[in-house]
């Protein structure tokens, strides 16, 4: 297990693919470590496999990282509750119907900005809401074009090329 530390988080990861130029640094005053190796201006990536990637940071990723835009997807089973939230604050973009494992239907949308998020959370009674990661496969499948705004998850899962997206973990030092 290998300890990436980047903009005051630390990730644990299996195994280290470094790119470009590194430097070391000396710290023997500390107990855990003795020293580690300095990176500057990198953009790290860290894949399904647990894999850190460290490459050079180009000025559009740098652009792309330091105006990031907000979303925030929430899942639930109660379709009912979330459309009702929805209304009541003036939310609209698309409520996706995602049909899950044991003939599940959940309910996806997203939202734009903190301030609508938070209206939204406090107008909302679905016990089950909860904000999906962008790791998550029901946050990827809110992507996926559909006609009628329904995505089978079987469906999902046979589709490969849906996977070849960038990698979760995205951090520029």
């Amino acid at each position: 297990m290998w300890v990436i530390k980047a903009k005051g988080e630390s990730y644990y990861v299996e195994h280290v693919e470094c790119n470009i130029p590194w430097s070391t640094k000396e710290t023997p005053d500390n107990n855990h470590t003795k020293g580690s190796l300095k990176i500057k201006r990198c953009y790290l990536v860290i894949d399904d496999d647990n894999v850190a990637h460290l490459n050079e940071l180009s000025p559009e990723i740098e652009e792309r990282l330091n105006n990031p835009q907000v979303v925030i997807r929430v899942i639930t089973m109660y379709g009912d509750k979330l459309r009702k939230a929805c209304e009541m604050v003036g939310h609209t973009n698309e409520i996706k119907t995602v049909g899950g494992a044991c003939s599940t239907t959940f309910y996806i949308t997203e939202f734009n900005s903190d301030e609508d998020y938070v209206m939204f959370k406090m107008a909302c009674t679905a016990s089950d809401l909860r904000e999906l990661k962008p790791n998550e496969t029901y946050y990827k499948m809110y992507d996926k074009k559909t006609d009628d705004g329904y995505i089978d998850e079987d469906e999902w899962f046979s589709d490969e090329d849906l996977y070849d997206d960038e990698d979760l973990s995205h951090q520029a030092l």
